[in-house]
């Protein structure tokens, strides 16, 4: 007998998982066990694995919930850890990317009134005259003056 595939004999809310470890189209699928009824399509989960920490994240790809195993397989059936809660997750991600898109505004205002300052200095009225420094884009060029005659 299988022992890792007893737990269906001794409860009837466990049930099987399809998960896969890679997201291409057809990467390799595992079954695993779990009494979460709450666990579906699409869900990322940490499972029992021979890697890292003996555990490692999957995506679900199917749930079985009337799945009877083969009690005589020599493959063992592992069981699901836990689900992955990627709500909090993308909310922290997306304050996160916010917060790094201001820092990254106020760096360019930084570097360019450096810059402003430093370079400018000494001929800023000069170069604040020039004709592109008042130029807006689909703005006309006006045609140089002629030389005098």
């Amino acid at each position: 007998m299988n022992y890792s595939t007893a737990i269906f004999l001794i409860n009837d809310n466990v049930r099987a998982v399809m998960c896969a470890y890679e997201s291409k189209e057809h990467a390799p699928q595992t079954m695993f066990k779990t009494m979460d009824q709450t666990i579906k399509e699409g869900d990322f989960v940490i499972v029992q694995s021979g890697t890292r920490h003996g555990m490692t994240v999957v995506k679900v790809v199917d749930t079985y919930p009337e799945f009877v195993p083969d009690f005589e397989s020599r493959d063992d059936l592992n069981l699901i850890v836990g689900t992955i809660d990627l709500e909090d997750f993308e909310a922290l991600k997306s304050q996160e990317d916010e917060a790094i898109t201001a820092i990254k505004k106020a760096e360019k205002r930084k570097k360019r009134a450096d810059l402003r300052k430093t370079l400018m200095a000494d001929y800023e009225e000069t170069i604040n005259e020039l004709p592109i420094a008042e130029r807006s884009e689909g703005a006309a060029l006006e045609p140089p003056a002629s030389p005098a005659e």
